[in-house]
């Protein structure tokens, strides 16, 4: 039955059904007419959701899984190795992904220990993790209307997508969510990524879980949050000024600094922005053609809920896919990075980044080198201007220094920033009072220390810090003898 003859025989039940009379009572002839009219009506219910469903089933190119649990619509697509996402070939991903597998337990352990090195124990299984929900601030009447997978094999990436159709099936979604983490090999171990997932995805679904009184299968699982090591790495990025750097490496930038403020300023991101779709574009080098903006997502599934029409489904389906590629080749990005140590770096902002993601995973020898080559060169960089990435790169130098109880190789580096010409007063005041602390307490140099500290009174902004180069001022005038004099 096509859908005009479907809507004819809806119309013509609901017209001949017989009621009864306001105030009176139904014959029992009537009431057979009404039981027949009531079942007639059912079964035109249960094929329109049927015809609405089949709708669905093909606008989104999806199949339905009958589980144990009841019926759950899927969304299966692969990406081909030889596949381009942004400035690389979905194999060069690939590739970088698998050989890079060692610097996993960083992200998992700060410390790695080596029970978790991958040949310890099980081989770890990237799993790219994604939800779309119908709000975007959580809670308990926040569906996950699809719940998105992602990983790579022999032959490129894969996605999976469980779709909610309708509210009564989210049991069976639950269900098969929980089948397709338990379906790789015996011998991996699932190890879920995310990019800002646990902070809200998978708090998220382990509430939809506890909402049918089901164990989550995302609780103790393995987790990488590739939001964390983004923002240490791309936080402060700036635009590379030529074509050079995407020939080489993953570790590419958009090389058309206005198309990226101007893209910035169409999705209200800022120019130094972490969502995975300013990332993507950066670093990755992908523009997404009239994709869906997040906050419209909710709305076309609510749509959908009133109306049945999916057709506006099919491009939420697709922002999700994206994501999940994305954060499949933001993974392989980061981890090759970490794997490969400061030799990753093409010039200082990358090597000062890579120097403060290996400082916040435990791994100082590698951060010191890292902001050495930023500060100092080395020659292998393809780029070393002078400014506030070498700036940078010597403040970060010098608080290393210091953690590390190296007092003197960090005043080295306090006084070659403050040497440096073009930085920021910010800058040079930080580095000249640190030096006025390192002649009073470490050198006993007062009166060198009582020049720093002038210096720096010259350059303080703000009343607090005015009062505190006062107060020691007035100390280093105490312990050489002279009292206190008045400083203007």
């Amino acid at each position: 039955m096509d859908r005009a003859s479907l809507a004819a025989r809806i119309q013509e039940i609901l017209k001949n059904r017989q009621t009864p009379a306001p105030g009176g009572s139904a014959s029992p002839r009537q009431g057979t007419h009404a039981a027949e009219g009531d079942e007639e009506a059912a079964f035109a219910a249960r094929c329109a959701a049927a015809e609405a469903s089949a709708g669905v089933l093909d606008v989104l190119g999806a199949t339905v899984l009958d589980g144990a649990h009841g019926a759950c619509v899927v969304v299966d697509r692969h990406y081909p190795a030889s596949g381009r996402h942004g400035h690389h070939l979905i194999e060069r991903y690939l590739s970088a992904a698998r050989a890079s597998l060692g610097a996993l337990p960083w992200f998992l352990d700060r410390h790695g220990p080596a029970s978790a090195m991958p040949g310890a124990g099980p081989r770890p299984r990237l799993v790219c993790f994604d939800l779309e929900t119908t709000g975007l601030s959580g809670g308990a009447g926040t569906y996950a209307f699809l719940v998105g997978f992602g990983y790579f094999d022999d032959e490129g990436f894969r996605t999976r997508q469980f779709f909610l159709r309708g509210f009564g099936e989210e049991r069976a979604l639950l269900h098969a969510v929980e089948e397709e983490l338990a379906s790789g090999d015996e011998a991996d171990r699932t190890v879920l990524v995310t990019y800002n997932g646990r902070a809200f995805d998978v708090p998220l679904i382990d509430t939809r879980y506890q909402m049918h009184r089901l164990r989550s299968p995302f609780g103790g699982m393995p987790h990488v949050d590739m939001l964390f090591p983004a923002r240490r790495l791309w936080k402060r990025r700036a635009p590379a000024p030529d074509s050079r750097l995407a020939a080489r490496g993953l570790v590419t930038r958009d090389t058309a600094a206005s198309r990226r403020s101007q893209a910035a300023s169409l999705i209200d991101e800022s120019p130094n922005s972490c969502a995975l779709t300013a990332i993507e574009r950066d670093i990755l080098g992908l523009h997404r053609q009239d994709d869906v903006p997040g906050w419209e997502i909710p709305a076309r599934y609510f749509g959908y809920t009133r109306t049945g029409n999916a057709s506006g489904l099919a491009a939420v389906l697709e922002h999700n896919r994206l994501d999940l590629v994305s954060l499949g080749a933001v993974a392989a990005v980061v981890l090759e990075m970490v794997e490969t140590g400061a030799g990753a770096a093409r010039e200082r902002h990358d090597s000062l980044a890579l120097g403060r993601l290996f400082e916040s995973l435990g791994r100082f020898e590698d951060a010191e080198h890292c902001f050495t080559v930023a500060a100092l060169g080395d020659g292998t960089l393809e780029r070393e201007p002078e400014g506030m990435a070498r700036a940078d790169a010597l403040h970060w130098l010098a608080l290393h220094r210091r953690r590390a109880r190296r007092f003197d190789e960090a005043a080295a580096a306090w006084e070659e920033l403050a040497g440096m010409s073009g930085i920021d007063a910010e800058r040079r005041r930080e580095a000249l009072s640190a030096l006025a602390v390192h002649h009073e307490h470490r050198v006993k140099n007062l009166r060198q220390a009582r020049e720093f500290a002038l210096s720096a009174l010259e350059l303080a902004d703000d009343a607090k810090r005015v009062d505190e180069v006062r107060h020691r001022l007035g100390r280093l005038s105490r312990k050489l003898g002279e009292g206190v004099a008045p400083i203007d």
